[in-house]
This record gives structure tokens, C-alpha cells and sequence, in this order.
């Protein structure tokens, strides 16, 4: 079974998806996390969140990285939203959530 949540920033999206994965023994993945990997990433690179090929050096990050707290922040986020427009990252992302979905 495969649950996606998509709605508004600040909807509480987080905490529904979690709480539906422990109550159907799912396991969860926040996408948009990946994306904030990435900006994080980037930004330790000193890459510029604009420029596509930047920002898909910064896909291949530890995974890892997905549990430091500092990826939640405002300035992550907005390097998220900023690297998360090029198409060459979705394509990148678009993998490891695949694989991730095909988990039994």
C-alpha cells in the first residue's frame, strides 16, 4: 500500500503521514526532506541554488543527512523550494522514491 500526502506547507502533512504509517505498519519517507537534503547539501558546496547543475551535484548526499534537525529549518526549506524547480533534480530524487516504494 502506498499513501501520499500532498497539501499546503504548514498543514500538518508531516505528522498525518507519519501517524498513517504507524497505523498501517508502513514505513514513511518525507519526500520533501530530499529536498531540503539537497539544499543543505548545496549549500556546504557553496553552490548556487539556481544554477541546475549546482543544485543536482547536491543530490548524491549521505542518507544519513536525512536525520540532522538543521534540514528543518527556514533557510534549508527555502533552498529547497529553490533547488527543487529544476527538473534534473525531481529526475535524480525520482529513484531513490521508487525504490523506496517498492520496499515490501
Amino acid at each position: 500500500m502506498i499513501i501520499s500526502v500532498d497539501v499546503p506547507t504548514a498543514s500538518s502533512k508531516g505528522t498525518i503521514s507519519k501517524r498513517l504509517a504507524e497505523h498501517f505498519a508502513l514505513p514513511f519517507l518525507d519526500t520533501g526532506l530530499l529536498y531540503r537534503a539537497v539544499g543543505w547539501t548545496l549549500s556546504q558546496q557553496g553552490g548556487d541554488a539556481d544554477n541546475a547543475a549546482d543544485a543536482l551535484a547536491a543530490c548524491a548526499f549521505d542518507d544519513a543527512l536525512l536525520e540532522n534537525p538543521t534540514l528543518r529549518s527556514e533557510a534549508v526549506g527555502g533552498l529547497a523550494s529553490r533547488v527543487s524547480v529544476h527538473p534534473e533534480v525531481r529526475r535524480a530524487l525520482d529513484k531513490p522514491q521508487k525504490d523506496f516504494a517498492k520496499q515490501p
